[in-house]
């Protein structure tokens, strides 16, 4: 079953599916990425500076500057890991919905008849730590103009699963499958 939709061509989900729900967490390595981001950082925005201030400047004012930058770092190692641990995706029968958040908490769905496209992501850090990103592209109207949204699930092993079961609810066939 299918509807048109402007020029595109989108499938009808049908009333009720039969597939199970799936849950997805990011794998433990999306921790060691957002630290390996933060690394980078401290390596270029904080040595640059605190290294020729510990050698001009007295200890006291080094320690000034140094000590609420070690603070950020402690901060944000402890954060990481808890906002790792909020990351939850489900894939329902209606659409994918997610949570997360530390401080504030977010959530939303996105119905599977509002996907126009998937792309699987992974740059050179992502790459080395085995992960990657399944961005899902969503369009509506809004105010009468389109509108695209980007759901990013990341910390993904295996994001092309993940994309042929959200084409499997769409009622899109295993693109694997097809010669």
């Amino acid at each position: 079953m299918h509807h048109h939709r402007g020029d595109r061509i989108t499938p009808c989900m049908p009333a009720r599916s039969s597939l199970p729900g799936i849950e997805i967490r990011p794998h433990r390595n999306l921790r060691s990425l957002y630290l390996t981001y933060l690394l980078v950082a401290v390596w270029a925005g904080v040595l640059p500076w605190l290294l020729p201030a510990s050698i001009f400047l007295p200890p006291v004012m080094v320690l000034a500057l140094a000590i609420p930058a070690l603070l950020l770092v402690i901060v944000f190692i402890w954060w990481t890991g808890a906002y790792c641990r909020t990351i939850i995706f489900r894939l329902t029968d209606e659409g994918i919905t997610w949570e997360r958040g530390v401080l504030r908490h977010h959530a939303g769905t996105i119905p599977y008849k509002r996907i126009i496209a998937m792309e699987i992501v992974q740059g050179p850090f992502p790459r080395l730590l085995g992960i990657s990103q399944l961005k899902v592209r969503t369009e509506e109207l809004s105010r009468g103009r389109m509108v695209n949204f980007d759901l990013k699930i990341n910390g993904l092993t295996d994001a092309g699963s993940l994309k042929n079961a959200i084409h499997e609810r769409m009622g899109i066939p295993d693109r694997r499958s097809v010669p």
